[in-house]
């Protein structure tokens, strides 16, 4: 392997895993696809969102196997019917894999349900579950970044004045720390707003506010760590999310923080979340005592990982 940064060692692999991809499921699960549930919390939320918009769009980036769409435009048509009637679903994913398998899952919201090759001028809801951590980092320690030269480690001087900017602006000043610096997150947001004439940007992923001491990127196959990170196999490369940097550079893009905080207490602030768990907890069938069990994995084993941000642009 030619010298290349990490970041576009990241970025050749999570496209040859995406342009390969048919099922996500196969590699790693998220949240929608344990439970009905998790779906419905978002639609009660956009719903409370896009109640007095007049003609609204949710845009969701990423859409995997079509999962969460399919639950929000449920739960829109049973609770909100007037919302869904003028609603407009739109899925940007550049997977084709996955773009076909969500045309089958959303066949009953024919005419409803759109699929975009780029980010459209719109007002109304964006979003984002497990789209930004696919984006490819830079990795910066003491002054020098990551390249890699046949599967071996290359430090080489730091020279991208970007990445020194927000280096300094987060704070990023330890010499012995290996920071991951993912500029792409900023440039896509900066997109989205510019894009957002008024509505909401909905951020649901594993990330942190303070930058961990031990690295993030990890590598994902057959729901198992990938030993190799620097493997030619294809397998899912992620890094966790810097929402400290999504906030901050937020405020840039003229976006404002509604609310920041863990799953549990996102899905704990729903009222169909509570309802439908304590629907599930009263019942003690081995179907109901399994759904239970999913339920407590998006409370307990993923609540405190995941992280949800709203950002609000305009009035």
């Amino acid at each position: 392997m030619p010298l290349k940064s990490f970041y576009q060692f990241m970025k050749e692999k999570s496209l040859e895993y995406y342009s390969q991809c048919r099922d996500i499921g196969q590699d790693f699960f998220t949240a929608p696809e344990l439970d009905r549930a998790f779906g419905y919390a978002v639609g009660e939320l956009a719903s409370e969102l896009l109640k007095d918009h007049p003609q609204s769009v949710i845009l969701e980036l990423g859409a995997g196997r079509g999962t969460l769409a399919y639950d929000i435009l449920s739960f829109l048509k049973l609770y909100s019917p007037e919302l869904f009637e003028r609603l407009h679903y739109l899925i940007y994913d550049f997977s084709q894999g996955l773009k076909e398998r969500q045309r089958r899952l959303l066949r009953d919201f024919e005419g409803k349900v759109f699929w975009v090759d780029e980010v459209p001028e719109f007002s109304g809801l964006v979003l984002s579950n497990e789209f930004f951590d696919c984006l490819p980092v830079r990795i910066a320690k003491g002054g020098k970044e990551l390249y890699l030269e046949d599967g071996k480690e290359v430090w080489l001087p730091l020279e991208d004045l970007e990445v020194k900017d927000y280096m300094e602006r987060l704070g990023m000043k330890e010499e012995d720390v290996a920071y991951e610096v993912c500029l792409d997150c900023v440039k896509f947001l900066g997109e989205l707003a510019r894009k957002l004439r008024e509505g909401y940007i909905l951020t649901v992923d594993y990330g942190y506010l303070e930058f961990p001491k031990a690295g993030t990127v990890v590598g994902y196959r057959g729901h198992r760590l990938v030993k190799d990170i620097y493997s030619s196999e294809p397998f899912d490369i992620t890094a966790s999310v810097n929402f400290r940097a999504l906030m901050e550079y937020g405020k840039d893009f003229g976006l404002e923080v509604v609310f920041f905080k863990n799953q549990r207490d996102f899905l704990l602030s729903s009222k169909v979340f509570v309802e439908e768990l304590s629907a599930v907890a009263e019942d003690q069938s081995p179907q109901a005592l399994e759904r239970l069990s999913r339920l407590k994995t998006m409370l307990i084993s993923m609540g405190e990982r995941f992280k949800v941000l709203l950002q609000r642009k305009g009035s």
